[in-house]
């Protein structure tokens, strides 16, 4: 008998890959009384896949043999990072193969700055040694020179602290008098002492380059303009505080951090009380920075923690720390959005990932669907009880369990003193100020 081998092509088979044929499915919900359980099911098994995944920690730059002070990025080069430390020693970082190309011993004491220019061509850094150092950043990558001279060093009088770029050809720093300098003037141009102490951060207003917003060592913050004789806000808190991020895409908005262990957001035409509170840190917040996007920041406090907080919340979204990490002085946002910088004390500047869980590398457009969908799905049941602790739950050193319970049991005390003030002692009791006005000791025009 004869055997005949034949090919059939029926209307639903696909002759290639590219082929898309239309599937036929009826949207009635009562013909899918299961639709909703598949939903949450996916929902609780991509947050769980999430935290399995989640690993944030990608390298650590080493080479200081002192703590790192100050960490900064370039918005014209993503593969470049400038870190200094407290033994005045600058060096610069290539990201991506995690090696240090440049290291210049540019101060004699701790360095207290770094400030990259806006066009990435200049970058200046400041010491405890009253200087500030101008650097031609092209040449100081071409230059392997360990004592290399910088291209324009500026000597200042008195002590001082940060050095921050503006939009153009003008710098500021901070210190027992605030100054505005220019590139070819070996003297300040403008000197400010407004009747405040030491002013130990400073920064530029991203929308205007004649605002400057500082804090200073009497625990004010201050709005300066430098057209005026006088600030045109400061308002004193009950800490001090140690740094401040403008928002960048919504500059009428500033963060700060304090020694109480909280971020304050303020909004500048209404200086009188802050606008949010963002609590989570246990120790003071020794540095913050906002993410390109304005959407985010991130914090590095003396609890040996760096947390990611959204700009709009007031607890933290992701907290990241290291067995060995310190105390953490600076933090830095990479300009893509995508990773951000850590230098603490033990003498490291950490690289983490701005999203915990995020894959690294090329992803097909069939995967990025699937991570939209997955996304979709949390966010339409993050209120879900079970979705919700699995997706807040976080693994944290004892100590900070610790602080927190402790915390927390203060705060109930607090609570159950007021409600048994206001039982029985009815006619005297005064209901006590709101948080945010609580947190002000004064405010001058």
């Amino acid at each position: 008998m004869v055997k005949f081998n034949t090919i059939c092509r029926s209307g639903m088979a696909r002759q290639t890959t590219a082929d898309i044929h239309k599937v036929y499915r009826n949207p009635d919900p009562s013909q899918h009384p299961l639709a909703q359980a598949r939903e949450y099911q996916r929902a609780l098994v991509a947050t769980k896949v999430e935290k399995i995944y989640s690993q944030p920690f990608l390298g650590a730059l080493s080479g200081h043999s002192d703590g790192v002070t100050y960490v900064e990025t370039c918005r014209q080069n993503l593969s470049k990072l400038v870190s200094g430390s407290f033994d005045g020693e600058l060096r610069v970082w290539d990201i991506p193969s995690r090696k240090c190309l440049v290291q210049i011993n540019a101060h004699q004491l701790q360095v207290k700055g770094v400030s990259f220019s806006w066009d990435g061509m200049r970058i200046l850094s400041s010491g405890e040694d009253k200087s500030i150092n101008l650097y031609d950043f092209p040449a100081m990558l071409e230059s392997k020179d360990k004592f290399q001279e910088p291209q324009q060093r500026y000597l200042s009088k008195t002590i001082i602290g940060n050095v921050d770029h503006s939009n153009g050809t003008q710098f500021a720093t901070s210190g027992q008098i605030v100054q505005v300098w220019e590139y070819e003037r070996a003297k300040p141009i403008l000197r400010f002492n407004w009747g405040v102490d030491t002013v130990s951060y400073l920064k530029y207003s991203p929308a205007d380059n004649n605002l400057l917003c500082g804090t200073s060592m009497d625990r004010c913050l201050i709005l300066y303009d430098i057209r005026a004789e006088s600030p045109i806000h400061k308002v004193s808190l009950l800490n001090k505080s140690s740094c401040l991020s403008w928002n960048p895409m919504e500059p009428l908005n500033v963060t700060i951090g304090n020694d109480d262990s909280n971020c304050y957001t303020f909004d500048v035409r209404k200086f009188e009380q802050p606008r949010l509170i963002h609590k989570d840190h246990i120790s003071a917040v020794m540095s913050i920075q906002y993410s390109p996007t304005g959407r985010e920041f991130v914090t590095g406090s003396f609890d040996k923690t760096v947390r990611i907080f959204n700009h709009d919340a007031g607890k933290s979204r992701e907290v990241y720390h290291g067995q060995r990490m310190q105390q953490v002085n600076t933090v830095a946002y990479s300009y893509d959005a995508q990773y951000v910088f850590s230098g603490s004390n033990d003498m490291n500047v950490r690289i983490w990932k701005n999203q915990a869980s995020q894959k690294l590398g090329v992803i097909s457009k069939r995967e990025e669907i699937a991570i939209n969908y997955r996304q979709a799905l949390k966010e339409k049941y993050q209120y879900n009880s079970e979705i919700r602790r699995i997706a807040k739950h976080r693994h944290l050193p004892k100590y900070i369990l610790n602080q927190n319970k402790k915390r927390q049991e203060q705060k109930q005390s607090k609570l159950r003193k007021l409600k048994n003030q206001e039982l029985n002692n009815g006619q005297a009791y005064q209901e006590p100020a709101p948080e945010k006005q609580q947190r002000v000791d004064q405010y001058h025009e």
